[in-house]
Parts: structure tokens; sequence; C-alpha cells
């Protein structure tokens, strides 16, 4: 008698576990988050003969292993002790379906039923499958078993750059969203950022924007920028130390993307802009001494990058480098120089601005600084954003152009500092859609490639290490060059404005 009923409970537990065998053959799970910025999950569930639009699949999820299991034990389930995500489904036509879940994420809200979980957080789940069995009137679930992963941390872009980034001219309606930068969200780079957490829903991103107007690429690893070249206050530290400050704070352990711009402010532009009022331009046309500091500064720019990627490759080493080079602001209707069909839109700023100016400035400051940043882009590995000619036809001269005249930058912002920058509407047709796409991409390729990148970011950490050692005297040379450069800008008289 009791070797039967030993057989009968073993003959059970085998039915039992050939049963539960059963189900898991019939969910197969196929990815869980893994990798930074992952959100997404998949499964290949059977469908068993039931028809496509008959089943339902989701993800059943918490911090409690055992309140998930519980989820599918009618008298043990607790609903407030898990949470759940119902999944999209593709027919793969041969019996299955590939179930895809994304899990919520500071850009993804969650819905009823769903929770975000922090970086770092140990989720456990499970995939079930629902379906009501023809002459029933009970839904029939079936699920994997419980397993769990390491919610990853966001993939994580750092915003660097000049005025050109920073959003200088582009106010708005808005206040600045730091006033001693002039940092605005309406920026071409903000915007493309914000497109691609809103477009990227599988994955989930966090960045910092430390681009500030007047920046140089100096200011961003080697001296905290000056509020002004003569002055000791600054206007903020190291952009570099700021990203490594919010990477460490955050506890991520790495930089995926670096979109940046620069170069512009080393060659002086900001300066002239803003103190010279262009006035530089004329005297530096018949200046052979000032216009040999201009030239200088120009053949520096590739030791200016070249010393960048040497600290920015040693401290943080980002998979990818998204770099922007410079729209021009000198271009009317028919790409022709604005001096060609001067505009009702100008002041007395711009009507100073005499025609060999124009061509000077075209040829001598656009051109070759967007030469340099392509010769870098090139040697360094950039992914370079070309805007070089996407403001041509709507410059200065244009009333209803992409920059603001010097009137027209007092009106919108309350000072000339955005004079020949991109405005509101430049900005967004100039950068917003071309940084996008560079930054959709390589978010890709970052997934795709993620080994081979870890392997190439520890060579060239090692590198970089080793040149900085050898390259001191180096970065005190360029920091004496350019302060050099900018105290023959700072004399220049400033334009009348009555």
């Amino acid at each position: 008698m009791r070797t039967q009923i030993l057989f009968k409970t073993q003959l059970v537990l085998i039915i039992l576990l050939s049963f539960q065998f059963g189900i898991a053959q019939n969910i197969q799970v196929k990815s869980t988050p893994d990798e930074p910025g992952e959100r997404k999950a998949s499964s290949i569930v059977k469908l068993l003969g039931i028809p496509l639009n008959n089943v339902s699949v989701s993800v059943v999820y918490g911090t409690d292993s055992l309140e998930v299991k519980n989820a599918f034990i009618l008298n043990k389930k607790n609903p407030s002790k898990y949470f759940e995500t119902k999944a999209s489904l593709k027919d793969l036509k041969n019996g299955t379906v590939e179930a895809t879940v994304i899990f919520p994420h500071s850009g993804l809200e969650p819905k009823p039923r769903e929770k975000i979980f922090a970086y770092g957080t140990k989720v456990y789940f499970s995939w079930a499958r629902t379906h009501i069995p023809n002459g029933a009137t009970e839904e029939l679930t079936i699920n994997s078993p419980v397993s769990s992963f390491v919610m990853p941390r966001p993939l994580t872009i750092a915003y660097m750059g000049d005025s050109y980034a920073s959003g200088e001219g582009g106010k708005g309606d808005e206040p600045w969203e730091n006033d001693a930068c002039h940092r605005s969200n309406n920026s071409g780079g903000v915007l493309a950022i914000k497109k691609l957490i809103a477009e990227r829903k599988d994955v989930a991103f966090d960045y910092v924007n430390t681009t500030c107007s007047g920046a140089r690429v100096i200011d961003f690893f080697l001296v905290a920028q000056p509020v002004d070249p003569s002055k000791n206050a600054t206007k903020q530290d190291k952009q570099l130390d700021i990203v490594k400050s919010w990477l460490s704070r955050k506890k991520y352990d790495g930089l995926d993307i670096l979109l940046a711009d620069g170069g512009g402010n080393d060659i002086g532009f900001g300066n002239l802009v803003g103190s010279g009022l262009l006035s530089f331009f004329r005297e530096l046309r018949t200046d052979k001494a000032l216009n040999q500091e201009l030239n200088t500064a120009l053949d520096n720019l590739p030791d200016v990058y070249e010393s960048f990627m040497n600290f920015l490759n040693a401290e943080i080493t980002p998979s990818k480098i998204v770099w922007m080079n410079y729209p021009n602001p000198l271009i009317g209707e028919g790409d022709r120089l604005c001096y060609q069909h001067p505009s009702a839109c100008w002041g007395i700023l711009e009507n100073q601005i005499a025609n060999e100016d124009w061509e000077f400035i075209n040829n001598n400051i656009f051109k070759k600084l967007n030469d340099r940043v392509a010769e870098a882009a090139t040697l360094h590995g950039w992914d370079l954003v070309d805007v070089s000619k996407k403001a041509n036809g709507f410059g200065v001269c244009n009333c209803e152009g992409y920059f603001n005249t010097l009137g027209q930058s007092i009106m919108r912002q309350g000072d000339e500092r955005g004079t020949f920058h991109p405005n509101v509407r430049g900005f967004k047709v100039i950068y917003k859609e071309a940084i996008y796409k560079k930054l959709d991409a390589n978010v890709d390729a970052i997934f795709k490639d993620r080994k081979m990148l870890a392997i190439k970011k520890a060579k060239e950490a090692a590198k970089a290490r080793i040149k900085l050692q050898n390259n001191k005297k180096k970065e005190l040379t360029l920091i004496n060059n350019q302060s050099n450069f900018s105290d023959k800008i700072k004399p220049l008289k400033k334009v009348s404005l009555e």
C-alpha cells in the first residue's frame, strides 16, 4: 500500500513537472535590458493554434521574486506588490510571435499598473500569455519562470560648446536656462536631444548641458571660463570637470556620447562680436599685425583640438563624439554675400561693414574655421554635423532669416551678444534635425558595437594618459597664446549706435 502511494505521488510530480516544462518551452525569453540605456525586453511565444487576435502577452515584474511568482496563483496574488506592462506582438508566421515590452523610464511615462525602476534596481519578471479558450468564460494564463536583471544606467550624453551651442541669440520668451552662459533650451543641441528622447522610447537617456556663450575650447579642459579675458571672475568651471562631476554624482560609469562644437572663440569670434561689435573686422582687414594674430590662432586650432582630445580620452573617453561646425550668417538670397543685397532690416552696425569686410570675414573667418573643424573631425574620428551651408539664403540680410542683426539682438534679449547668432527659428531649422539624425545613428552604433568600442576606449585612454604626461608645456603655451590674442582684441572701439 505504501509503495502504491509513493508511486502515485511520484507520478503526480512527474506530470506537474512535465506540465511546467511544457509551459516554459512555450515562452522563451529572448532579451532583457542589460546595456546602458536599454529598456526593451522581448520573448518568443508559441501560439499553439490560438488566433493571434485572441492572445495577450505581458510582463509581470517587481522587486520581490516571490510576489512576482505569486501573481499567477489565485489565492496568493497581491496586485499592489507587482506591476505589469503589456507587450506588442509581431507575428513570425511560424506559429510563434515575438513579444516586446519597453519598461517605463524618464522618457516614457508609466501607464496604470506600470512603474519606473531606478538605475541599479534588481527587477524580477515573468512573461505571461493569456487567452480565453473556446467555450470558456475565464482567461487561461501560462507564464515563464521568474527571472531577473539589474536595471542598467541611462545612455549618457554630454553637451559642450560655445555660444552657437548654448543658444545665444535664441532666448525667445523664456528666461535663460543659465544667465551667465546665456544657455537656452531653444539651442539646436537641446532641441535635438529632446527629440531623441521623444522618438527613442526604447532607450532611457540622461544628459548634462555645459555649453556657455564665449567659451573657447581651452575653457573645456584647461581653464575655468572667464567672464571677460581681462578679469579674474569666471562664468563657470571647466566644462570637462562639470561633466566629470555629473557622472560621479549620478554614479554613471561612463559617457556614451559627447555632443560639442568649438573653435570660434579660440580665434576671437565671440569677443569680436560682443566687445568689438564688428569694428574689429574692418581693422582686421587693414591691420597686418592683427591679421597675423588671427592666422596664428587658426594655425593653433589643431593643437587645441588635439590637447582637448588628450584630456577628454584620459579622463572620461566617450564612446562617440558628435561635433558641429558653424553656419554662415553672411550669405543671403541666391547664395550671395549680404552686401550684394542690403536689407531694410539692417541698422547702423551692418551698414558700416564695407563690401571688402564681408568678403574678408567670409573667406578668412567662417571658411577657414570650418576647414579646421573638418580636419579635426577626420583626424580624431568625430561624426561631423555639417551645418556650414544650412543657413545659406537666410543670413542677416534676410528680414525673415535665421540670424539676429544687432537691433534684433537688443530687442530680443536685451544686449548685443546675440548679433550674428541664430535666432529661435534659426536654431530649429539649422541644427535640430541634422543633430538628431547623427545622435540617433550613434545610439544604434553604440548598441551594435559596444564590446568593440570598450576595447577602443581602453586603448585611447591609455595613449592619452601618456601624451598628457609629455605635454604640460604645450598646454601652458596654448593658454598664453589665447590670452595674448584676446588682449589685442579688447581695446578696439565699439561702433557708434547713435
